[in-house]
């Protein structure tokens, strides 16, 4: 989430993309949003193209907003070998706020929190064999009028295509106000899982957002990890549209 831009008097669209990190901000009741995208990932010998991201939410309450996430659909290509490509599971959560941001420059906090679970309805290793739930704690800081700061904490159960695991995630993301249309973010993420290797993954990325209307943003994001030492990176771009 970048930091918000302000459009005269209409409020801007926020939006959970294209940063890693989750914003405390709902959809206001009788609005919806869609939000999509696609990515480009090189992981050691394994490349990847992430079709689809896509994220619709709808304003129920004042405080509560219902979201589904779509089968994306991945391309996978291990070294020289055949491209294959399977659906990940959709995704049915809520998203409900705690305690509302500040609107000037505060050190406390706006809290949402997110819970939801998988539908077994992707395909090959990306489909797991029941629903996998999640929690993600959400905290958000106003810093000064061009800069934010959001911060999650998360739980997964994860497939890894052959059994389930516990997966735990943070993230710390610094959203900027370039222009009035144009916002920017960089972040660090990183990945616990509880598979017994130890390993904590850790990425950064970085990437601007530019609003075409108020309820239209386009975006791209560019980042890094786990490994730099292998030229690990991702690109990736956005549209989210608000009615």
């Amino acid at each position: 989430m970048t930091a918000c831009v302000s459009l005269g008097t209409h409020p801007p669209v926020v939006a959970d993309r294209p940063d890693f990190s989750e914003g405390t901000e709902h959809i206001a009741p009788g609005h919806w949003q869609v939000e999509a995208g696609t990515t480009y990932a090189q992981e050691g010998d394994v490349t990847s193209v992430n079709v689809g991201e896509l994220l619709t939410r709808v304003g129920l309450t004042p405080r509560l907003e219902l979201r589904f996430v779509g089968n994306s659909v991945v391309h996978t290509r291990v070294g020289h070998g055949p491209w294959r490509w399977d659906r990940e599971d959709a995704l049915l959560g809520f998203k409900f706020g705690i305690l509302d941001a500040s609107e000037h420059p505060s050190w406390t906090p706006a809290f949402s929190i997110i819970v939801g679970s998988s539908l077994p309805s992707g395909t090959g290793e990306l489909q797991a064999p029941h629903a996998q739930p999640e929690v993600k704690l959400l905290a958000a800081w106003v810093i000064d009028k061009r800069v934010a700061l959001t911060s999650n904490v998360n739980y997964a159960r994860a497939y890894t295509g052959t059994r389930s695991i516990d997966e735990y995630s943070t993230s710390a993301s610094f959203g900027f106000t370039l222009t009035e249309r144009v916002g920017a973010f960089a972040e660090l993420f990183a990945f616990a899982p509880r598979d017994g290797s130890g390993q904590l993954r850790k990425f950064a990325n970085t990437g601007l957002s530019l609003h075409l209307r108020p309820d239209l943003q386009l975006d791209a994001r560019i980042g890094a990890g786990p490994s730099t030492k292998m030229g690990d990176h991702f690109v990736g771009v956005g549209v989210v549209q608000r009615w």
